[in-house]
């Protein structure tokens, strides 16, 4: 790490006006304890061209597992907390704390090794997230084993995020949902988000089912993400914990078999054709794999239950259970001649299921104002008899698109 006299969770934040006034700021004097008080000259009665841009501390983070960095996560946590502890101005003015916090367990890739989580850690963040007046979103990123102490400590506390609307936590850290009474955004689930959701099946499920269990004391929340793979069974405990979602985004394959680990306390679903069949509309016509497609209907039929429900984004069309695999995932399929009309092809039956999948959607939820498949949103046109037009990027124009895919 290289030694600066600015504070280390400053410069982790990346402002762009760092990167332009570093070597200047550098120079200045007890420049510290200057950029924590907002009564200081530099702030006050800046250099013409040196401002303090308001958003300086709007984002912090404490995380030691961006690439390029070697730090030990719990040394730098505790590094990183003292320093914040000791900028007023940061925690005034905090509105994003990003935390993500990687134990190295073996010294294999770089020699780090991590000992015991600091007693005092628990401690030194409930103190510093009581002191963020501000804070809007929290990205919190622990690992299962180790949350639990923070969800105790912060209990203890009766700690409360009075103003945090949007929550991202790891697998396990669920205990931050009532603690946040003005949520209105639960995002989770993925690797993506922290590596503690990429736990064997039974621990992530088991995680999962926690969190939407947990989010029914938000009574403010609208939107809601999860990663991962679907069942019925999820879909129908989102909906019981989260009536009132304005949007609903299932990140994931839609499984048509329940998980064994999911709502431990239910019995496995047992699943015929018969079963399948809880649509309250029939488009089986549409497709040759008529039970393949009441898989669909079924989620669908959940989906449409939601009261305020105003913007869908299912995952892609080869994760819908509605025939279609989507192509090969090695690269080598799409080269040459044969491999770009392969592409093609794939293409035009991705947006085959795609259409066929917002004409379902529309169907079964005429009042949706977004939908979204994957990475394609589509425009919803309401007409006076109740009928909704679906136009996707490609509406009246699919070769153009295919050939834009895989030019020649």
């Amino acid at each position: 790490m290289t030694n600066s006299s600015i504070p280390t969770f400053i410069l982790d934040t990346d402002h762009p006006w760092l990167s332009e006034n570093r070597p200047w700021l550098e120079s200045y004097p007890d420049v510290a304890n200057v950029l924590s008080d907002k009564s200081s000259p530099l702030w006050t009665n800046p250099s013409p061209g040196r401002e303090i841009p308001a958003d300086l501390f709007s984002r912090i983070n404490i995380d030691n597992n961006k690439p390029g960095e070697s730090r030990l996560g719990w040394d730098n946590a505790i590094a990183r907390l003292a320093e914040l502890r000791s900028c007023a101005a940061a925690l005034q003015d905090v509105e994003y704390l990003h935390v993500y916090i990687y134990v190295h367990e073996s010294q294999v890739n770089n020699g780090l090794v991590d000992g015991e989580m600091p007693s005092e850690l628990p401690g030194m963040f409930a103190d510093v997230l009581a002191s963020m007046p501000h804070l809007e979103r929290l990205d919190w990123g622990l690992d299962i084993e180790h949350t639990v102490a923070f969800g105790e400590e912060f209990a203890r506390r009766n700690l409360i995020l009075p103003n945090v609307r949007h929550l991202v936590p790891g697998a396990g850290s669920h205990y931050l949902i009532s603690m946040c009474p003005a949520l209105e955004i639960l995002e989770a689930g993925s690797f993506f988000h922290h590596a503690s959701w990429s736990k064997p099946i039974s621990v992530d499920q088991y995680s999962r089912c926690n969190l939407v269990r947990a989010a029914s004391a938000a009574s403010n929340l609208k939107e809601f993400t999860l990663l991962g793979g679907w069942s019925t069974r999820m879909l129908e405990e989102v909906l019981k914990a989260m009536p009132n979602l304005v949007k609903l985004s299932i990140e994931g394959a839609l499984y048509s078999i329940e998980s064994p680990y999911e709502f431990e306390d239910l019995t496995r679903e047992t699943w015929e054709e018969g079963e399948l069949l809880k649509a309250h509309y029939d488009i089986c016509s549409m497709i040759k794999e008529p039970f393949i497609l009441t898989k669909t209907q079924r989620y669908l039929s959940i989906i449409s239950k939601f009261p305020k429900l105003e913007q869908l984004c299912l995952p892609e069309s080869s994760e819908l259970e509605l025939g279609f695999k989507g192509g090969s995932r090695c690269g080598n399929s799409y080269r040459g001649p044969k491999g770009k009309e392969y592409g093609r092809s794939v293409t035009r039956r991705s947006i085959e299921i795609t259409e066929l999948a917002g004409d379902m959607v529309t169907k079964a939820i005429p009042n949706l104002k977004i939908l979204s498949i994957g990475d394609c949103q589509a425009t919803l046109i309401h007409n006076d008899n109740g009928d909704v037009e679906v136009v996707w990027p490609w509406t009246g124009k699919v070769e153009d698109f295919v050939s834009e895919a895989f030019p020649q």
